[in-house]
């Protein structure tokens, strides 16, 4: 059931600059796309056979003729969109709420060789800060747009690449009420930036020559806010995929970040800078996987993991993490997966609204799942493997010795999902799926004053595994600083193979008769998990009745008036 894909893919060594980005042509002519300007706006093109800012417009979806100045063209390289290519000239042409075409590519981003005298008019003398500036903002109604070519169906992706030491592909900060869709971003190299001990002979020159490296795909500030990311691939960066905080609604659909060589998404800059209050990121379909390791390039396995790195060798790895801040955060059909951190770390965000549904982590080296004292936690029909020394083993499709500067597995006590609490809070588990191995499986702890019950754990399902190192099978639940019963509600569960049986009329310690459960036999063993359930399944109408929780991990129909299956799946036959 947790078919392992086969895709793209640490010190804080991020390049925080300025950019923007676009791309593509496919070397035809083009019908005009069917773009539906906002009153007063632009459409403006890029494609490969257009011309430089002289030359074209820039506003019509036509090639360059050879001849003429401010022809009725498209321009041939995104940075003319903000700048004509004479020394020290950086303006954009384009207005908020206009929209920006990228047909064909890849382009490539940031100074067009490794020497000084390879820099665009807009960025003499400095290739790290050779991006383009922040997007313009638009409105709620008539947002700034940023597209591939294909962003209608997006079957193919436009690909932008930084290059040369450029600090980040997409500079949104302080943008408000911007689209970007349809692009891969990525670079073009596959040197190392985040991590120690490694040759030289796989590090990156940040001096002149340059090597052809990238910092970052997207960087976002406390001004960010009203921003659409859609159907973006964000792989194989020297530091990060997305850094930076976040000052409104960010909304999150079918977005990859993946192989990024310090972390996959860091609301951390570096400084500690905070998100704002109302800060709220709408997720679904997003991947985060395999970052704390840099892609290799050309890209010729089907895991393309050149080294990885976790904070026993100067790394980082989180799949998401943060600083100390206040962040809104709804996933679902979300997946974290062999980060060399934590899956999803919200442990430093206080106070927030958290609901994290029809999702899955797995493989990665910390904790699986992080979340701090919240006002609300809502965690349904989730998916956990607590394989947290996956990383150490041989992966099918990874180049041999990926791990050579992995050695941290199972960081920060071992435990599966760490939760704190406080009394200002709600936190409500139900129908998860939860299997592995590790010291404990929910360290909860209090955050701040603790002497209520508020938390709701119903209809889990839990199978455990021995250690691998010491043998121990996996505790249920640890707490610290909490009332004698933290539980508001603890009843309908299914533990098997856990060191300890709880006690309760509706606890069940019995084999729950999944599709698959593998016997152990090294770390590849849970790779083929199925938390689905057997027509002989104790778990089949054993739960209770979740009030709202109408569909399953798969979208199947949950009966509304009887009891529910416990897990993330309900049996169909």
């Amino acid at each position: 059931m947790l078919n392992r894909w086969a895709g793209f893919l640490g010190v804080f060594c991020f390049l925080l600059i300025f950019p923007l980005v676009l791309l593509g042509y496919s070397g035809k002519e083009h019908k005009s796309a069917d773009v539906s300007a906002s009153p007063g706006s632009h459409t403006w093109f890029i494609r490969e056979d257009g011309g430089d800012r002289k030359q074209c417009t820039g506003r019509v979806d036509a090639a360059y003729r050879g001849k003429g100045s401010n022809q009725p063209c498209a321009f041939n390289h995104p940075y003319y969109l903000f700048t004509n290519g004479d020394y020290n000239n950086k303006a954009w042409v384009v207005e908020g709420g206009d929209t920006i075409i990228v047909r064909g590519g890849p382009y490539r981003m940031g100074y067009k060789g490794p020497n000084p005298k390879n820099y665009w008019g807009s960025c003499p003398g400095n290739p790290y800060a050779c991006s383009m500036p922040p997007l313009p903002s638009g409105t709620p109604d008539h947002p700034t747009r940023l597209l591939g070519e294909n962003y209608q169906s997006c079957n193919k992706k436009t690909q932008l690449f930084g290059g040369y030491g450029l600090g980040v592909v997409v500079n949104l900060s302080e943008s408000k009420n911007v689209d970007v869709e349809c692009l891969e971003l990525t670079d073009h190299a596959q040197c190392t930036r985040v991590g120690a001990g490694y040759p030289a002979s796989e590090g990156c020159r940040s001096d002149y020559p340059l090597s052809d490296y990238a910092g970052a795909g997207i960087v976002t500030n406390s001004g960010t806010a009203g921003v659409v990311l859609k159907n973006l691939d964000i792989h194989g960066f020297t530091s990060r995929g997305i850094i930076g905080a976040i000052g409104g609604e960010v909304t999150v659909d079918h977005v990859r970040i993946a192989f990024n060589g310090g972390g996959g998404w860091d609301f951390d800059n570096g400084r500690g800078a905070k998100s704002t209050p109302d800060a709220f990121v709408h997720a679904s379909y997003l991947t985060v996987e395999w970052n704390g390791c840099n892609e290799e390039y050309p890209i010729t396995h089907a895991v393309p993991a050149f080294n990885c790195f976790d904070q026993n060798s100067g790394g980082y790895g989180d799949g998401v993490g943060t600083p100390g801040t206040p962040l809104n955060f709804t996933c679902d059909h979300c997946t974290f997966r062999y980060n060399t951190q934590d899956g999803l770390d919200l442990l430093h965000v206080g106070g927030s609204l958290i609901t994290v549904t029809n999702s899955a982590s797995y493989g990665n080296m910390g904790q699986q799942w992080k979340m701090g004292a919240m006002r609300k936690v809502v965690f349904q029909n989730n998916l956990t493997v607590h394989n947290c020394r996956r990383m150490s083993a041989a992966m099918p499709g990874a180049p041999e010795g990926y791990h050579r500067y992995l050695s941290l597995f199972c960081r920060a006590a071992g435990d599966g999902i760490a939760l704190s609490v406080n009394d200002e809070g709600t936190y409500i588990f139900q129908n998860n799926s939860f299997a592995g191995y590790g010291t404990t499986s929910y360290d909860i702890d209090c955050a701040g004053h603790c002497s209520k019950a508020n938390i709701i754990f119903q209809n889990n399902l839990h199978v455990g595994y021995k250690d691998p190192t010491g043998g121990a099978l996996p505790a249920i639940f640890y707490t610290a600083g909490l009332p004698r019963n933290p539980f508001l509600a603890r009843d309908h569960n299914i533990y098997y193979n856990m060191r300890t049986c709880p006690s309760g009329g509706t606890e069940r310690c019995v084999n729950p008769k999944i599709a698959d459960m593998p016997v152990w036999n090294g770390e590849a063993s849970l790779d083929g998990i199925n938390f689905h359930l057997t027509s002989g399944s104790p778990a089949r109408g054993a739960g209770v009745a979740v009030q709202g929780l109408t569909k399953d991990y798969d979208g199947g129909q949950r009966p509304s008036n009887s009891a529910a299956d416990i897990g993330a799946f309900q049996y169909h036959p």
